[in-house]
């Protein structure tokens, strides 16, 4: 049984995640993500139903348009297998339960999040109001910390971002207040690991840009998708990471 709720779960996400590829292709461009049908970017031909099943369509179509048979990008298909391996691992986390779907819920902000800010280098405030609506729901009755944590949280990792971002003009607004609200969804030891999480993920990038000369020095990349992974990680394990990582240090 536990095995066919997790490809419920999987396939749940996978359809959610077709959707995602929609407004991350049109929020930036500033089209409707409610009107029109699914169109292809190349040759604008509607897209017909048995072509929009997650992952299995673009296998089937050997990853080309039916029409103008313009190669698919291979991020659609990678982001419907994302969305629902995050909503697998949410389910596999929590059970049937409300953080199973507050988990699902930051997943896909994280996810839409993480990829305009990887085309944009922008973060939308809507989406950072939709997690901070999130983390107030979470903390009136799913939270098991004190509120003092959640406050706490909120300030924790977006004040000496801030603080460095007036410093250097290095670290965009919408990093701080992506780390603010998840803050204050998380509380303040997970956020420390969230922000830990997508440090190493994000310097790791950038070294490996550097020394492969695919970026400058004084280039900029996008740190809102390293973060967005260690958001969602923390929401999952943050709490027993933090305390896996406190009790290395007693004796």
């Amino acid at each position: 049984m536990e095995i066919v709720l997790n490809m419920v779960a999987f396939a749940f996400g996978a359809i959610f995640g077709s959707f995602y590829n929609v407004v991350i292709y049109r929020l930036p461009r500033k089209l409707s993500i409610s009107k029109g049908t699914s169109f292809c970017p190349q040759c604008k031909h509607r897209i017909m139903p048995l072509e929009l099943i997650p992952i299995v369509s673009f296998i089937f179509l050997r990853g080309k348009c039916a029409h103008c048979h313009t190669p698919i990008s291979f991020r659609y298909p990678l982001i419907e297998f994302i969305t629902g391996l995050t909503f697998m691992l949410s389910y596999l986390r929590f059970g049937l339960s409300y953080s199973t779907l507050v988990a699902m819920i930051l997943a896909s902000l994280c996810i839409i999040v993480a990829m305009i800010d990887f085309d944009t280098m922008e973060i939308y405030d809507r989406f950072n109001i939709m997690i901070l609506l999130l983390a107030l729901i979470s903390m009136i009755g799913l939270s098991p910390l004190p509120l003092t944590d959640h406050i706490i949280g909120f300030f924790v990792i977006s004040v000496p971002l801030y603080i460095i971002a007036i410093i250097t003009n290095g670290i965009g607004g919408g990093d701080i207040k992506l780390m603010a609200v998840s803050g204050l969804l998380l509380g303040y030891q997970a956020t420390l690991i969230a922000f830990f999480i997508g440090a190493i993920l994000g310097g790791s990038m950038a070294i490996y840009l550097l020394v492969t000369k695919q970026t400058q020095m004084k280039s900029l990349i996008a740190f809102g998708p390293y973060l967005c992974v260690g958001i969602f990680t923390s929401y999952l394990y943050g709490l027993e990471i933090f305390n896996w990582y406190l009790n290395l240090f007693r004796i």
